[in-house]
């Protein structure tokens, strides 16, 4: 009995070996992914499963055209936001989302989802999404063995593109995120309503507006603050020399750059002053200006007329305001031409208007008026633009509405003239326009319908 219970033993023992030796342990046919990049502000992560070709026929075939398709494999592919941003050109709040598409041969529907407990796409419920989206698939030379969602083409203005590839398909969709408007918001916020005086802070938008390609007037008009603020500062003198040569300002940026040696001389930093030395070299060249070698004078000098060039400053952002005054004076040949039903003088003085608007150095403006006037000013030239291009009367009186509402809103927000500008209405058109006299000449009827209208506001 004793050596049939010790066979058995033996026998339970070498059958749980051979099943133990049986056992193989292999990768997963669809590895797993997962990654994390920041854009701008926002954190973008990602997981998901890659399936493999494998000598199979893909689109088409593996993955079925104009069906829903989990966009990996196992599990749904899952995405998460920290913050709001834009997913092919819609805002989208942050959170974690399922991703799903629907793959086409001309087409694909890319699909946010708000589950994201589902296994593939098998309990997936149209009810739930919050986004879809098409775009356009692509044939690449490349043959993808692996499905891969990447994120590339990372920008200066903090958009990316998200790739799905596989086979020889590529499907970009354009990511955005809301760094720059955040930024904004917050010079904003800062420079307008709590009336910082840091010149760090002035130097730091400054910096941003010249890095991001944005109103270098007004970047420039930041720096020259910050070097008011304080005058012996190399890095705010580097940044007003590279915006003004930007802008092409060579006779500025020599003197500029003059300082900025100085101030980088005493700091030996011979890298950063032979650099501005050479440029400046090239500069004389292209205008013929010379300019006084730098010595320890020229320091001692620049007090004696600290006092001078503030005047100056504050004579240009006077002078501003009656640079304005063509703005007005073009707006007011439109809605005079008109009155008067002259669709070929409406035309040329929209033209004079485009002109005048582009003309304008947003530099000289206090940075109150400049915000306002960066809010219509795109919009403005564009109407204006629209007007100009057409010689039908109709049209142009219904461009001249939007054109007049934008108007208002710059002649609210930045002083335009001193004499009176009256906003005046007609019920019949429901449409508003700006005048130089409170008597009634309506832009949209002309001779048919010449008084219709009455002041609605008067902006002094």
């Amino acid at each position: 009995m004793e050596m049939k219970k010790i066979a058995f033993i033996l026998f339970l023992s070498i059958s749980y070996l051979t099943n133990a030796q049986v056992e193989l342990k292999t990768p997963p046919p669809s590895p797993e992914a997962e990654w994390k990049q920041k854009v701008g502000f926002t954190e973008i992560s990602l997981k998901y499963e890659k399936p493999l070709m494998r000598g199979r026929k893909v689109f088409g075939n593996l993955v079925a055209f104009d069906q829903i398709w989990r966009t990996g494999a196992g599990e749904s592919t899952r995405i998460r936001l920290s913050d709001d941003m834009t997913f092919g050109g819609q805002l989208v709040k942050k959170g974690h989302y399922s991703l799903f598409t629907i793959p086409n041969p001309t087409e694909w529907t890319i699909i946010l989802n708000t589950d994201t407990t589902s296994h593939g796409a098998f309990s997936y419920d149209e009810k739930k999404d919050i986004l879809r989206v098409k775009v356009k698939p692509e044939t690449t030379t490349r043959t993808y063995e692996s499905f891969s969602i990447t994120l590339e083409d990372i920008m200066p203005d903090h958009s990316a593109n998200l790739y799905l590839n596989w086979e020889n398909t590529q499907v970009k969709i354009p990511m955005q995120s809301n760094a720059d408007v955040i930024v904004m918001n917050e010079i904003n916020k800062k420079i307008n309503v709590e009336k910082l005086e840091d010149a760090k802070f002035f130097n730091a938008s400054a910096q941003y507006y010249f890095a991001n390609k944005k109103d270098l007037k007004q970047a420039l008009a930041w720096s020259k603050k910050s070097e008011e603020m304080v005058d012996d500062n190399f890095v705010y003198a580097n940044l007003t020399t590279k915006i003004l040569e930007e802008q092409k300002d060579y006779p500025a940026a020599i003197k500029s750059a003059q300082k900025a040696i100085e101030l980088g001389a005493k700091k030996n930093m011979k890298t950063a002053v032979a650099n501005w030395q050479k440029k400046v070299e090239e500069w004389q060249k292209i205008t013929g200006v010379t300019a006084p070698a730098v010595s320890p004078m020229t320091a001692d000098n620049h007090s004696e007329h600290s006092g001078h060039d503030m005047a100056s400053m504050n004579n240009d952002k006077a002078q501003a305001k009656t640079n304005l005054q063509p703005l007005l004076d073009a707006y007011y040949a439109i809605k005079d031409a008109l009155v008067k039903s002259d669709a070929s003088a409406s035309a040329k003085s929209a033209t004079a208007l485009v002109t005048a608007m582009k003309a304008v150095d947003m530099g000289k403006m206090e940075m109150k008026q400049h915000m306002e006037f960066m809010k219509v000013n795109t919009k403005i030239i564009a109407d204006a633009q629209k007007i100009a291009d057409s010689n039908d009367l109709k049209k142009q009186r219904e461009t001249f509405q939007s054109l007049s509402d934008n108007f208002y809103v710059m002649a609210k927000g930045v002083k335009l003239s001193s004499e009176p500008i009256y906003q005046q209405y007609c019920p019949m058109k429901k449409a508003a326009w700006l005048s130089n006299e409170s008597a009634v000449k309506n832009p949209y009827y002309g001779s048919s319908m010449l008084t219709c209208g009455n002041v609605q506001d008067t902006i002094k």
